[in-house]
């Protein structure tokens, strides 16, 4: 765990100074009852996913912060992100909460279970930023908790997109996909075996399901996880995304994608060996890096019905908890850091989508072709968000345990895609049924 105090720190100015200055405001609307003085107090702060690409970016915006309203104290605490789901429960357990902190949507659910933390539905009512936050995005993180509250409050938008390396489509004469059968065809074009070279990388090993949802979704332009009670995952044109993704394991993709994650794929794409890779533009420094300007990206392509839907990775959201005797102050924070100067700010050096939608209007995002490609999909009427039901309290274990193994099996030609989605699918009607009756529905 990293501790560090920041009215010290000074980092990554320059660029940014006509943003800096914009952004230091220390007016805010709160409404009746907001907990503490708005204007002083030590907060603390714990960041979920610190590491040095992104540390820095939050320390620099806390001394922002700090620079505009000198009554406040920002303490901010990195958390690595594989514990920082337990370390949030130690720390309820033993009394020790922060006074805000970054959650994925992925387990805030049992944060809002055990009333750990408040509603911002209020705070966000009387904020004067509040036309400018992506409804969308915003109505995807209240449905994350399961119903119509807003306990996190999200700052940005982390789409799947699918990368590819525009020398190898130039050299073939090919077109980024814009279709599925495109998709399938390049893959197995720009596959030659005997040099090396595979049309794709297919995630077989940690983190693999959340993909395969997404392209599930994106492939049959499904809408929902559930109809009514009953899980959608093993819908007959499911099972056939199903079977034909799994179909380029061992043809169009190296064979050792079957315990593959992001770091290997990350690698394979970076190295030369594959031609396309799925994940989400928080990639983007990896593949720029690797490959500078022969790399490209796209939105994963419409449906064959014509719809567009994107499954929603889990975002990050700032919530504020109950114990926090600094409430007000706290929303202060949140509302500077879903600026559209701090927004710009972040999202710029991530390379990802501002839920500040004024901030998405900045000159450097016009020149970030995979968020513009993500940004299109997301603006698009037509497109729909699909949720993941986070608000179950099995789904993060049915997904990144349970799953697993089981689309290895798929993979590796053990276990049918009918089998695989039929077990998905009960295992969710399952935990939906035990939620449900908790709520009394």
């Amino acid at each position: 765990m990293r501790n560090t105090h920041l009215t010290r720190r000074t980092l990554l100015v320059g660029a940014v100074a006509a943003l800096v200055l914009a952004g230091c405001s220390s007016e805010t609307s709160l409404p009746d009852g907001a907990l503490g003085d708005p204007n002083s107090g030590t907060l603390t702060f714990w960041d979920n996913n610190a590491g040095p690409d992104r540390t820095p970016l939050y320390e620099e915006l806390i001394r922002r912060f700090e620079t505009a309203n000198p009554g406040i104290d920002i303490e901010y605490v990195g958390l690595p992100s594989d514990s920082a789901q337990q370390k949030y429960q130690t720390a309820l357990a033993g009394g020790s909460a922060p006074d805000l902190g970054i959650v994925s949507t992925a387990y805030l659910s049992p944060l809002v279970a055990q009333n750990a933390v408040i509603p911002l539905d209020d705070f966000l009512a009387a904020s004067p930023q509040k036309a400018e936050y992506d409804p969308k995005i915003i109505e995807s993180a209240k449905e994350s908790g399961g119903g119509d509250i807003l306990y996190g409050l999200p700052f940005t938008s982390n789409n799947a997109t699918l990368w590819y390396r525009a020398d190898w489509f130039d050299e073939a004469g090919l077109q980024p996909p814009d279709t599925w059968d495109e998709f399938y065809e390049a893959a197995d074009e720009l596959t030659d075996k005997s040099a090396g070279r595979y049309g794709f990388t297919i995630r077989g090993g940690a983190g693999s399901i959340y993909p395969l949802l997404q392209h599930m979704f994106a492939t049959t332009g499904i809408e929902n996880f559930f109809d009514g009670s009953e899980s959608t995952l093993n819908r007959p044109e499911m099972v056939e995304a199903i079977e034909r993704f799994a179909a380029l394991y061992d043809v169009d993709t190296p064979t050792a994608d079957v315990n593959n994650g992001f770091p290997q794929m990350v690698a394979s794409f970076g190295g030369g060996s594959v031609a396309m890779m799925q994940h989400n533009l928080g990639s983007l420094s990896n593949h720029k890096k690797a490959l500078g300007d022969k790399v490209g990206a796209v939105a994963l392509p419409l449906a064959d019905n014509g719809v567009r839907t994107v499954m929603t990775d889990p975002f990050p959201s700032y919530t504020v908890f109950k114990s926090s005797q600094h409430q007000a102050a706290a929303w202060k924070f949140l509302e500077f850091m879903t600026s559209p100067e701090s927004q710009a700010y972040w999202n710029e050096n991530v390379g990802q989508i501002p839920v500040n939608t004024v901030a998405r209007s900045a000159p450097s995002f016009q020149e970030m072709e995979s968020v513009q490609a993500a940004q299109a999909a997301l603006d698009d009427p037509k497109t729909v968000l699909v949720t993941p039901p986070d608000y179950l309290p099995d789904f993060g274990k049915i997904v990144q345990v349970q799953m697993l193994g089981q689309w290895q099996k798929v993979l590796i030609g053990q276990l049918s895609a009918q089998d695989f989605a039929d077990d998905f699918a009960e295992k969710l009607n399952r935990s939906k049924a035990k939620y449900d009756a908790r709520q009394g529905k």
